[in-house]
């Protein structure tokens, strides 16, 4: 499977962890640093849909999306109470998947 760069669609991506970024579930690869800082500026612009990692429904997340950190992820939330419910047990929701 030749998985692409969510920037550069024309490149590569490269199964290095050091090119890998989580967010919320999901795992995004890159070809490069330069790539991979560039999602890092913006996640919401090229992320593509995500899944509430308290609901688990799928949303689109907007630059206004409620947003939280826990454990070296960025998570977003498709609402504050989402957020609310997550932050008071994060490690209830919270999912690690290292492939």
């Amino acid at each position: 499977m030749t998985l692409r760069d969510p920037i550069y669609p024309a490149q590569t991506a490269s199964y290095d962890s050091r090119l890998r970024v989580f967010l919320n579930q999901e795992a995004y690869y890159f070809s490069s640093m330069e790539s991979k800082k560039r999602f890092l500026s913006d996640p919401t612009r090229y992320s593509g849909p995500v899944t509430d990692p308290v609901t688990q429904k799928r949303f689109q997340p907007t630059p206004r999306s409620p947003r939280a950190d826990f454990r070296g992820r960025t998570y977003f939330f498709e609402s504050d109470l989402t957020k609310r419910r997550f932050l008071t047990a994060p490690t209830t929701y919270y999912v690690r998947r290292e492939n």
